[in-house]
């Protein structure tokens, strides 16, 4: 059986021994291939336009010239099928809400064991959507005490995060009001058909089983 394509992966971060100890953390991993790594965000998009458009980047949010969450933002404009996992040492909850809308991955703390750093990357490219239990934390406290986080913010969030096309949104909101598959058909004059296939990659992107799963996960995270 030929083995699989390793996972390439760029790191970027302006700390020289963060970037050092990843580097040969990665190197270490025979199913991770380190492509190349950068000091800032301006660097990150240059390599990226010139050499290589890696699997995986590793971003750093606090850097020079360019930070991260602009780098993200521009990354996934330009290349929307590289996965970017946030990596910092801060947890401030702007930069948890701003990384996520934008387009990140996952986020991933300069404090987790680097041991656990391979296993970490294949679970985001399986569409695992991880996140580390302080981050999530201050996530849920930041949604629950800040009023100007509207609702409209929360749901574009969830939609964004779990990359839902405008037709499955409008799906996934009728399903939260418990519409069934003919008042969902119906609501929205389409087949009824057309909505069970929505359905089935729905609950694939949101890793839930069947109606009933979907419903409470969306009513957990959304409502």
């Amino acid at each position: 059986m030929k083995p699989s394509k390793p996972i390439s992966i760029l790191i970027v971060d302006d700390d020289p021994l963060i970037l050092f100890t990843l580097e040969k953390v990665v190197a270490k991993q025979h199913d991770l291939h380190l492509v190349g790594s950068a000091i800032n965000g301006q660097d990150a998009l240059v390599f990226l336009q010139d050499k290589y458009q890696p699997d995986v980047v590793l971003l750093d949010i606090e850097m020079p010239i360019m930070n991260g969450i602009e780098c993200l933002q521009q990354i996934r404009k330009l290349y929307p099928a590289i996965c970017v996992i946030l990596l910092t040492t801060f947890s401030e909850e702007q930069y948890i809400v701003e990384g996520l809308a934008s387009g990140a991955r996952s986020y991933l703390l300069k404090t987790t064991t680097y041991d656990e750093l391979g296993h970490y990357i294949r679970d985001v490219l399986n569409n695992t959507f991880v996140m580390p239990t302080e981050i999530a934390i201050k996530l849920a406290t930041f949604l629950h005490t800040k009023k100007e986080f509207s609702e409209k913010s929360l749901s574009t969030l969830f939609f964004q995060t779990y990359e839902l096309t405008r037709s499955e949104q409008q799906i996934v909101k009728l399903l939260a009001k418990r519409f069934s598959t003919i008042e969902i058909a119906e609501e929205l004059v389409i087949q009824v058909g057309t909505v069970k296939n929505h359905l089935v990659t729905i609950f694939k992107k949101l890793h839930v089983q069947n109606r009933q799963e979907a419903i409470d996960f969306i009513e957990t995270h959304l409502m």
